[in-house]
């Protein structure tokens, strides 16, 4: 299958890489789109990939080269307008997380896919291709925990140094990446979460912007999510810890999975509902018969999860598999940490199913304060 990358930055050049080594099967890279189109030229010669054509911009590429698929790995906001290219073009495609940064430009996406059914469209949440979280949603959906009651995803392990934002002046920035920690890193987990419980009803969020780090966004947050049914569940990220935590509990009314950095998987099963046990057990304290099982996942080689997504995406193309991630799955997670920084912007719980008119006017807000902050740092470095 003959495939295309649009932007070549770090994660671009990463999966160039991927190419090189031979580790993407039944796919080949042939074609590269780039504004820098020296820089990317070294890079291909570097990774003895010289036969692979460089073009300045993604609409030549995909005029002249016949394409099965793109992969687009540029910076968020040009995620959707370079999809809705590709799709007119006839040529199906798998951008890299998020879909967007706004619910209201991921929805509108949706719909425009929706006009092109035969071609394969997806979204690159590697995550999902990794074994463990494979058990987990295995589990989750064969019902046999019963209802969710909690949930708690802990991840602070996402480490940030000083220098990863003032080297991308566009990172950690709401009006060029559309927000921090919770749009760029823990999306991953906010994606997971969503594929595992499903969206919540209404959350409450309190974030901490520029927290020991050079930026106008979050890299500090603690969500309190409300689902249907009544479960709650809790989210907890950032990028200064070290070395942080990495921890999922899910406790369901016959039994729990707890997950810790993403290696040991304990699953415990009860003999009955816990509150069928609660009425008619004269203890006071003992806990509900059960059995437990650990499994122990070995971990997996650097980028294997990228590669298994992309292949994936290549299997898709080929009809023999579905998309790992839909258009309509990747929408949950940024109607999450949108409805995040909507609790966050006006200080109150919000529903999911928030108004995208006021969400729209409060980012805006929001990026006019960032602008005059950065106008104000600009003007005291150059006195």
């Amino acid at each position: 299958m003959k495939l295309g990358i649009a932007g070549i930055g770090v994660i671009g050049e990463s999966y160039l890489k991927l190419f090189s080594e031979g580790r993407i099967k039944e796919g080949e890279v042939v074609a590269v789109a780039s504004r820098n189109t020296q820089r990317v030229e070294k890079i291909l010669e570097k990774l003895n990939l010289t036969e692979v054509k460089v073009y300045g911009s993604l609409k030549e590429m995909l005029e002249k080269e016949t394409l099965s698929g793109v992969i687009i790995t540029t910076p968020h906001k040009l995620h959707v307008p370079m999809m809705k290219e590709a799709l007119q073009m006839g040529v199906s495609v798998l951008t890299d997380k998020p879909l967007s940064s706004t619910r209201k430009e991921a929805e509108e996406m949706a719909v425009f896919a929706k006009d092109y059914p035969d071609l394969v469209k997806g979204v690159l949440f590697n995550k999902r291709a990794n074994p463990i979280h494979k058990e987990i949603k295995k589990i989750v959906d064969s019902g046999e925990l019963g209802t969710l009651r909690r949930a708690l995803y802990e991840v602070t392990d996402y480490y940030r140094s000083h220098r990863y934002y003032e080297e991308s002046g566009w990172r950690g920035t709401y009006e060029e990446e559309g927000g921090g920690v919770l749009m760029n890193q823990a999306v991953h987990q906010m994606d997971l979460l969503t594929w595992f419980t499903d969206l919540p009803k209404e959350i409450m969020a309190l974030l901490k912007e520029g927290n020991h780090r050079p930026m106008t966004t979050e890299n500090d947050a603690y969500l309190h999510l409300f689902y249907e049914g009544g479960a709650v569940g809790h989210f907890i990220t950032s990028t200064h810890e070290s070395p942080g935590v990495h921890r999922l509990e899910l406790s369901f009314d016959q039994g729990q999975i707890l997950m810790e950095n993403e290696r040991t998987l304990k699953i415990t099963k009860l003999q009955e509902p816990e509150e069928d046990f609660s009425k008619k057990t004269e203890t006071l304290f003992a806990h509900v018969p059960g059995t437990s099982l650990v499994k122990e996942f070995e971990p997996l080689e650097d980028k294997e999860e990228h590669v298994r997504t992309i292949e994936n995406f290549i299997q898709a193309l080929q009809g023999k598999e579905e998309i790992q991630c839909s258009l309509e799955e990747a929408l949950k997670s940024i109607t999450l940490v949108n409805a995040a920084y909507f609790s966050h912007f006006t200080g109150e719980k919000v529903s999911t199913d928030f108004s995208l008119e006021a969400y729209d006017r409060e980012l805006d807000r929001k990026i006019q304060e960032e602008r005059a902050v950065t106008e104000r740092v600009r003007m005291k470095e150059k006195k």
